[in-house]
């Protein structure tokens, strides 16, 4: 009796520890990926930035995405966002390594730098 008292104690400890860790914004989220863009692409919201983007996802699939920030992002960074369900709302991101980002996301973005400005 003793021991399965422990034992149920033990699995509800390692469970409560273990769900502190968890990030709900990232649990069963689909991962996309997306280059920032200039600052002037960034709307200003009431409580920060606004960035609507085109993610990409590991098999190269496009998907518009929009990305709210309390402050504006380093112009050429790769990002890694959270997306849930069919939401184009970003519910959590970090910045990744470029050798981490699709191989569809980096040529797109090299054909738009290499077109002119200016007719």
């Amino acid at each position: 009796m003793i021991r399965k008292l422990i034992a149920v104690l033990l699995i509800g400890v390692l469970f409560i520890v273990g769900w502190r860790y968890v990030n709900l914004d990232r649990l069963l989220a689909d991962v996309y990926y997306v280059k920032v863009p200039s600052p002037e692409v960034a709307t200003q919201t009431s409580n920060g930035y606004r960035y609507d983007l085109i993610g990409y996802d590991e098999d190269g699939k496009k998907r518009p995405l929009a990305i709210a920030t309390p402050s504006l992002l380093a112009e050429g960074d790769f990002l890694k966002v959270y997306v849930k369900e069919e939401a184009p709302e970003v519910t959590d991101y970090e910045r990744v390594n470029a050798l981490e980002v699709p191989a569809q996301l980096k040529e797109e973005q090299q054909e738009d730098e290499s077109e002119p400005m200016f007719p």
